[in-house]
């Protein structure tokens, strides 16, 4: 074989080999690859079904399997990784405007929340200085009902009754959170949480019901009040430099794809929420409504954190967006 036909075959076998490695996706995520008992899984599902019989072949990595949330995010910059579930806080840094989507009792609830993401232009605000980056956020994924209050201690009621009481935080937005209404957090890891409450450090956390009872947390999480604070939310992360490289049929493809995830996670937690206070309740949990007032209590104590989680022309468009679909 020559050299002009050897290099002509090493570079057909190249461009083989590249094209079969564009076509692939790969989803990365925290969380264990069980479309019955986690919400995201039933997102890279359905995103996968969606793609069955194009050219793109989906590959699903859990359980941190492709790094820590921190590296995922570095990995979806660099286009190692085309889609990553994420903690919605990775974005935060470079995209301080994301911060208003995990703002306390800002929605009235998920139906709310969906509206303004879909129908205002709020994503492509929180997209502007991502895109910049090589990170473009796409949507949202619940990982269940709406936030409550779980703890260890006692039953909770009303505001009075967190009084001495230290939460569990994510980060120093959730930690600003529990301190307006009067209780102290204490940032913890989560693979630590269980740790912290057992040994004392924490007494509860803020989580959607099914967060306690996924983990066998309920063990010793023997309290939970639905204050529905916020939406669950975790961010769907897709590769810019990735999403630009394809043809406008890739782009239509990718987009229902996701579309086609977004709806498998919704209809995933609607079909849970019918049976999450059944198990609750049959793992040995007690249940405390807010009472009358209490709720609107708390609104108003988280108008505050807004104003402080972000500057006053972020917290405008958020106020802007919410007002649009309204």
């Amino acid at each position: 074989m020559t050299f002009l036909k050897t290099l002509t075959y090493a570079s057909s076998i190249a461009l083989l080999a590249a094209a079969a490695q564009a076509a692939e996706v790969k989803i990365a995520m925290n969380g264990a690859d069980d479309p019955v008992a986690n919400a995201e899984a039933a997102f890279a599902h359905g995103f996968a079904d969606a793609l069955e019989g194009t050219e793109f072949e989906v590959k699903i990595f859990p359980s941190n399997t492709l790094g820590s949330e921190s590296e995922r995010y570095d990995q979806i910059a660099q286009g190692l990784v085309e889609v990553n579930l994420a903690t919605t806080s990775t974005a935060f840094g470079m995209s301080p405007l994301v911060k208003g989507a995990a703002m306390p009792f800002f929605f009235a609830d998920a139906t709310e929340f969906d509206k303004v993401i879909g129908e205002s232009d709020i994503m492509d605000e929180m997209n502007a200085p991502l895109v910049e980056n090589g990170v473009r956020m796409v949507g949202f994924n619940f990982i269940g009902v709406g936030i409550g209050i779980h703890n260890a201690k006692k039953p909770i009621s009303k505001l009075a009754d967190m009084q001495g009481m230290r939460f569990r935080a994510l980060n120093a937005e959730q930690l600003a959170f529990q301190e307006a209404l009067g209780s102290s957090g204490t940032i913890v890891a989560w693979a630590e949480v269980a740790n912290a409450i057992q040994t004392g450090v924490a007494d509860g956390y803020f989580n959607p019901p099914n967060s306690a009872i996924r983990t066998g947390h309920t063990e010793f999480l023997k309290h939970f009040t639905p204050a529905n604070i916020a939406p669950s939310i975790r961010s769907v992360l897709i590769s810019e430099d990735w999403y630009m490289s394809l043809s406008d049929e890739e782009k239509a493809e990718i987009d229902a794809a996701i579309e086609a995830g977004i709806k498998a996670n919704r209809d995933w937690v609607e079909a849970w929420s019918t049976e999450v206070r059944t198990r609750h309740e049959a793992a040995g949990v007690t249940i405390t409504e807010l009472a009358p007032g209490e709720r609107e209590k708390m609104i108003a104590l988280s108008e505050g954190v807004w104003a402080t989680t972000l500057n006053p022309e972020e917290l405008k468009l958020w106020t802007d967006a919410k007002a649009s679909v309204q």
